[in-house]
Parts: structure tokens; sequence; C-alpha cells
């Protein structure tokens, strides 16, 4: 495991470009899995909007998005993009209410659920092909749903302490994670399995902090990421479908602490030095990529190391996902040479009624005018 330098990002005079779409703060972002030029942003103005980013990144200040999302009477405090149909994005607010999506028919919110939850959102996730979604609330349950039936499916209540919780779905164990803080702020993680809620199947204490907890499992190595805000660690745990279910493996540890980080795609990984992960931790000064390597002398492929992947191709479309059928997630070997890479297509966004009539107004009168100097 090592720790590389980012390059000396592009500059305008002693300002970094920014993307300045919103009118409050921005609590979630999410990248499109299938075009990486797409961002879409939650914020504390009740908006989620979906923004154009070019190729080789942002050149100068960015204050126009290519789409507007609005529907939430309070903050926006997570967003998903749908992990297999292709421009379905998912919203939870502090409102309450899960809103999914088409978001190239921006005034149409296909799906929402305004009763199933009794407070305030803080956690949404996926599952890997999209066929159900889990929530986490202020009240103290999670929920799992499929987002296209107004029936929650099962809930429980994990945690009975007041701080953010959070949920993964484990998808090669069929079992769900919690990752929370009980009444006297020790951080937890719970192992669930759906199929049976009464009782849970694991419980792993972690330490005794006060950082909330930030969850990242990869799909193809059956490994969960857990690190916290204020932390200056990443630990990380190997998943089974039975017995102990959470092995730990080791851990990333700084003499900085981090205020958040990500996974890049698994696509980004150098297969030759054995990288199974690559994180990006944002501490105060700078964003920092950590590489989680396995430490083998080798330099060759490691064919064990790296099952097929998600390839960033669509399995299907928005109108196919709110028809009810549920896409296979589209996978690439990570083979060097064998790979299979992203076929991005471009945001059609259809015009809105309004939109519409203000278009046709505009062309009648433009027709009157040409017609009267004809007949002039």
């Amino acid at each position: 495991m090592h720790v590389l330098n980012l390059n000396e990002p592009r500059r305008l005079g002693n300002q970094l470009p920014k993307l300045e779409v919103h009118r409050g703060k921005v609590l979630d972002f999410s990248w499109n899995p299938f075009n990486d030029q797409l961002l879409a942003t939650a914020s504390e103005d009740c908006h989620l909007k979906v923004s154009a980013i070019p190729e080789g990144g942002l050149k100068e200040h960015c204050h126009e998005a290519l789409v507007d999302l609005a529907g939430h009477e309070k903050k926006v405090v997570a967003c998903a993009w749908h992990p297999t149909s292709n421009n379905v994005l998912a919203s939870a607010g502090f409102d309450r209410t899960v809103k999914v999506w088409d978001v190239e028919a921006p005034e149409n919110c296909l799906l929402d659920y305004a009763s199933q939850h009794g407070d305030a959102l803080q956690h949404m996730t996926w599952n890997r092909d999209g066929s159900q979604m889990a929530t986490t609330c202020k009240d103290k349950k999670m929920r799992i749903f499929d987002p296209r039936d107004q029936k929650v499916v099962a809930e429980v209540a994990p945690y009975q302490g007041s701080k953010k919780s959070s949920v993964v779905f484990l998808t090669a164990q069929n079992l769900i994670a919690t990752i929370g803080f009980t009444r006297t702020t020790q951080r937890q993680i719970q192992i669930w399995d759906p199929r049976n809620m009464s009782q849970k199947c694991k419980k792993v204490d972690i330490d005794q902090s006060a950082g909330v907890m930030i969850p990242w499992y990869d799909h193809d190595t059956s490994i969960l990421y857990i690190g916290g805000k204020g932390d200056s660690s990443i630990k990380y745990w190997e998943c089974v479908d039975t017995g102990a279910y959470l092995h730990f493996l080791s851990q990333f540890s700084s003499t900085v602490s981090q205020k958040g980080f990500c996974f890049l795609p698994k696509t980004s990984c150098d297969v030759m030095a054995c990288e199974i992960a690559t994180c990006l931790r944002v501490t105060r000064d700078e964003v920092t990529p950590v590489s989680f390597i396995v430490p083998r002398k080798a330099d060759q492929y490691q064919s064990d190391l790296y099952p097929d992947t998600p390839a960033g191709i669509k399995s299907n479309d928005a109108k196919d996902f709110f028809a009810g059928e549920n896409g296979v997630p589209e996978l690439t070997s990570m083979r060097p040479g064998e790979r299979r890479g992203q076929n991005c297509e471009a945001l059609a966004v259809k015009k809105t009624y309004a939109e519409l009539e203000e278009a046709l107004a505009v062309a009648e009168k433009r027709i009157a005018e040409l017609e009267a100097q004809i007949g002039a």
C-alpha cells in the first residue's frame, strides 16, 4: 500500500475552475456509471442537478447545469445513479421522500416515496443490479424495497444511536451490512440476511469514536472498506456468507485525518502491480490517492485477484426499468487487452411542456412577421 501525489491541477489565476450550479451547499454527488462526463449533485437548495463536465476537466467556471430536477421540499442529502439502467437517478431528502427520476424527462419524477419513512433520510443505496434499494433514516430504521413498488419489503432498527447510519448490499453473499452507532457511540457493523430480518447474523464492534463512517463494498472481491470522517485510517474486511461473516484483513493508516473519501472504478487499477482498489482521500489541504495492493512477488497478471468487473456499459434504458425490467450488469475482464470500455451517449434532455409552449409562441410570432412582410 502506498500514497501518490496528484498532479498540479489547472488554475484560473489564483483559483481552480469551479462548478457552481447550486445556490446552497452541495451535500452529495454521483458520477454516471455509463458516461464519465455526467455528474449529479444534491444540494441544500432542494435541487438535484446533472452537469456535463468537458473531456479533460473544467477549463473555466461552470454556472449552468444540463438538467435541473426540482421537487424536494427540503435539502437533498443523497443521490445515486442506477447501476444498470441508463439515465435513472435516485435522490433522498430531509422531506422524508425518495424520488426516482428519468433525467431525460426532468419534468417527470416517475417514482415518489413520501410515506414510507418516519423522518429525514440519511443514506440510500442500490443493490448491484438495481432491482432493490435500501435506505437509513433518522427514525433509526433501515428499509429495503423495490423502487417500482410502494411497499417496503423489510425494515429493522439496527442502532439506537442518534448519529448517521449507512447500509450496503453484500451482493455476493446475499446479505446486507449496516454501519452505525450504539447509544454509547460505539461504532459498529451489523450483518443481516434480507430473507429473515428477525435477528442479525453478526455484530462487529469497530471502536469508540464520534466520526460518521463511510462504507464501500467491492462486489468483485467481496471486501468491505470502512473509514470515518476525522479518522486517519481505513479498515477493510473480507465478507463471507457463513460462519464469521466478516474477516478483518488490515487497515490503511496515515498521520493526516480525512474529511471523506471515495473509490474509483475497478478499471482504473494497475493490475500489473496487484492493485485491487484505489481510493481518493479528502484531507484539509489536498485530495490524495491511496492504492490497496496485494503483496505478491509477481510481474504477470494475477487472474485470481481480478474477477470480471462492471464495464460501464448500460444494460437497458430508463423506459425498460420503469416498465419493470431488471438489467444484468455488463461485465468486462480486467486482463490487459481484453477490457471493454464505455460507449458514452450524449444526454438528450426532452423539453418540458412549458418550454415547448414557449418555443411554439416564438415560432408563431416569427411566422406572423414573415407573412406580414410577404403581404407587403
